[in-house]
């Protein structure tokens, strides 16, 4: 281990307590040199001078963080400051007042029946010999016909079968009234022959009573003259009879005639019993027969409406002749009027949307290109005596989609229409007790403002402004519950047009 060599470093007692007359209170080592006194001495005022650059550096970085702290302080005493003058603005959605189409729709259900309906049955018993073909099936409902179109037929042998024995009745009662005819003629000539001998008769008579008077002839001459005229006479009488025998045989004749054309035309009802012919142009309904089963006339029920189209063995209807029965509230059939447009779409295809969760307004639009287009035809002036509600019919289809008689249906009919209304969302109105408001925003400050709006048409998405804001102009949508009139808010985003 090394020791401290006391011959290279002062002694303790030298560094305590130096000499009055050493430089700067140092005393000198006898052994030391006058170059390391030198050296010594200035490495000791050196570092007595770092000492006050250092206390200065330590003073500048204690005001330094001091003066940022300040800074940091007047900093968050000025934010406070403005948010004091600047309140928190309410997010809210808004849209813009813009001209467009408002409709309001008045929406109910009702059922399919035809104006022009016909039903076509058999009145014969028999099996179904023949349905009409169409594309090489048999015919079913939906196809077109045509009037005078034979769709079906049944057994008509019988009906047949009589048709060939009225019509050789006829021929006999023909051939009577010839007959009779021709002894009318021969009756009628007997009688001109029987009144040309009765004037000759007459003539001859005259002539021999003359001479017969002079004396020229006797008298049993003449009285034969008398008799041929009395002869001529009874033929006479004798050529009326005939006459009026053989009239009345032209006419039993003409009678059995008639009879058996009436036969014969019965023959002929009969046989159409048995077919059943398209008596106008239309389409097929219904169909409830097959080719090959036996038909009974006992099978169709004419008392109950749907029992019609359900036994009835085709029912024919004119497309363009649907008509919608529906019954209104009073209060919405007062809107109601003849000529209105009107949109009809099946109970089926409602209840599939429905059940997807469409809105009114996607429903609307379904009825629009699934269903069929018509107008209001008429709107009954009194009430119906138990639902104290309105009947309404809807006719006059332009488009007919999906349609049959009897089927539930759902009707919208456009009550009201105004293609340059000023249209405003249906949630950008805050109702009153008399009246409803809305809040128009200044784009320019973001402070809204309590207007008192007049209502128009209310449609199933928006809703006509006839007064209290023009077009163009922002209104809140969502967010209006919690504003006053002043609000300052702030726009988060801008609905679609609508």
């Amino acid at each position: 281990m090394k020791t401290n060599d006391s011959s290279s470093y002062p002694s303790a007692s030298s560094d305590a307590h130096p000499s009055p007359d050493s430089t700067d209170g140092l005393q000198p080592n006898n052994n030391l040199n006058q170059r390391e006194i030198t050296s010594r001495q200035r490495s000791f005022f050196r570092s007595r001078a770092v000492w006050p650059i250092a206390t200065l550096a330590m003073i500048a970085i204690v005001f330094g963080v001091g003066a940022k702290a300040y800074q940091s302080l007047n900093s968050e005493d000025v934010v406070a400051e403005g948010e004091t003058e600047s309140p928190a603005r309410l997010p809210v959605r808004v849209a813009r007042a813009e001209i467009g189409l408002s409709q309001q729709w008045v929406f109910d259900e009702g059922f399919v029946r035809a104006v022009r309906q016909r039903v076509l049955n058999f009145e014969a018993d028999g099996d179904v010999e023949f349905i009409a073909k169409v594309d090489g099936r048999d015919l079913r409902a939906g196809d077109d016909v045509s009037q005078g179109q034979l769709l079906a037929t049944i057994d008509d042998r019988k009906q047949l079968s009589s048709i060939d024995t009225d019509e050789a009745d006829l021929e006999v009662s023909i051939q009577e009234r010839n007959q009779a005819e021709s002894a009318l003629l021969q009756a009628k000539a007997d009688f001109d022959k029987a009144q040309s001998d009765l004037r000759l008769a007459e003539a001859e008579l005259i002539r021999y009573q003359s001479l017969f008077e002079e004396g020229a002839v006797s008298e049993s001459t003449r009285d034969v003259y008398i008799n041929d005229e009395d002869q001529a006479r009874a033929a006479l009488r004798v050529a009326e009879q005939d006459i009026r025998a053989a009239e009345d045989g032209v006419r039993s004749a003409q009678a059995s005639i008639e009879a058996s054309q009436s036969r014969l035309r019965q023959s002929n009802v009969d046989l159409e019993d048995t077919q059943l012919v398209s008596p106008i142009d239309g389409i097929v309904a219904y169909i409830n027969i097959r080719e090959g089963e036996y038909w009974s006339s006992q099978r169709f029920n004419s008392n109950i409406a749907q029992d019609i189209v359900e036994t009835a063995p085709i029912v024919v209807v004119k497309p363009q002749s649907f008509e919608i029965e529906l019954e209104l509230q009073a209060d919405e059939a007062q809107e109601i009027r003849p000529g209105q447009k009107a949109y009809v779409v099946l109970e089926e295809d409602v209840s599939a949307a429905e059940a997807a969760g469409v809105t009114n307004s996607n429903l609307l639009e379904i009825a629009r290109q699934r269903g069929s287009q018509g107008q209001v035809f008429s709107v009954s002036p009194t009430q119906t005596p138990g639902g104290r509600g309105v009947e309404v019919s809807i006719r006059d289809f332009q488009l007919v989609r999906n349609l049959q008689v009897g089927g539930r249906v759902y009707v919208w009919i456009e009550a009201a229409a105004n293609p340059n209304a000023v249209m405003l969302p249906l949630g950008a109105l805050l109702p009153g007790e008399q009246t409803s408001y809305a809040f128009v925003v200044d784009e320019s400050s973001g402070i809204v403002e309590r207007r008192q709006i007049e209502l128009g048409i209310e449609g199933l998405t928006g809703v006509e402004i006839l007064s209290g804001i023009e077009p163009g102009e922002l209104v809140v949508t969502e967010g209006i519950n919690r504003l006053v009139d002043g609000t300052l808010v702030e726009i988060v985003s801008q609905e679609a047009r609508l």
